[in-house]
C-alpha cells in the first residue's frame, strides 16, 4: 500500500472515530437536521469542505506532487436529478453515507441497511448507466469547472475566501441555534 493510501486511511478512520463520539452514528442527527431543528450535521459538514478545500489548494499550490485533483465533468441534470435521489435517500435512511458508516461501525441496525441500500443504489446506477447518459450527461455538460479558473483568480486565495464564507455561514448557524434556545 503507497503511503498517500495508509494516510488517507489512517485520517479517514480518526475522522470516523471522532464523528463516532460525538453521535453521529445515530440517525436522529440527520433527521433533525433535514427538519431544520438541529445544523450540527451541516455545521460539520461545512467545516469539512471548508478545511478540505484549503487543504487541497495548499497542497496543489506548495507541494503539487502531493495533488492528486481529479475534477470531474459538471453534468447539470445528472447532478441535479442525482442530487435528489440521494437527498431522498438520507431523509429515508436518517443517514448520509459518511455517517451509515460510522452506524455500521457502531453496530447500528439502521447504518447497517442504510449502507446496504447505498450500496443497491449505486449498482442498480451502474445497471442503469447506459440508458442514462445520453438523457442526464451529454445535454448540459459544462465540462470541467472550477470556481478559481472560472473566476480567473489563484487557487489558494479563492480557497481562502470560500473557506470564510463557509465558517460565516457556521458563525451565522451557531446563532440562530442560540437564539432558539433562548
Amino acid at each position: 500500500m503507497e503511503t498517500t493510501q495508509v494516510l488517507g486511511l489512517v485520517t479517514g478512520l480518526m475522522f470516523g472515530f471522532a464523528l463516532h463520539r460525538a453521535g453521529f452514528s445515530r440517525c436522529g442527527l440527520v433527521m433533525r437536521g433535514l427538519a431544520f431543528r438541529d445544523f450540527t450535521m451541516l455545521k460539520v459538514m461545512l467545516t469539512a469542505i471548508a478545511v478540505g478545500m484549503v487543504g487541497a489548494a495548499a497542497l496543489a499550490t506548495f507541494a503539487p506532487e502531493y495533488a492528486h485533483l481529479k475534477v470531474k465533468s459538471l453534468y447539470v441534470w445528472g447532478v441535479l436529478i442525482g442530487g435528489l435521489i440521494f437527498g431522498v435517500g438520507m431523509a429515508v435512511a436518517g443517514y448520509c453515507p459518511g455517517t451509515a458508516l460510522i452506524g455500521l461501525g457502531g453496530r447500528t441496525r439502521d447504518g447497517l441497511l442504510a449502507v446496504l441500500g447505498g450500496l443497491l443504489g449505486a449498482f442498480a446506477f451502474i445497471l442503469a448507466y447506459p440508458a442514462l447518459e445520453p438523457v442526464l450527461m451529454k445535454p448540459l455538460d459544462l465540462g470541467k469547472l472550477t470556481l478559481h479558473e472560472t473566476l480567473h483568480l489563484p487557487y489558494l486565495p479563492t480557497a481562502l475566501v470560500m473557506a470564510a464564507a463557509l465558517g460565516g455561514v457556521v458563525f451565522w448557524l451557531n446563532r440562530l441555534e442560540r437564539r432558539a434556545r433562548a
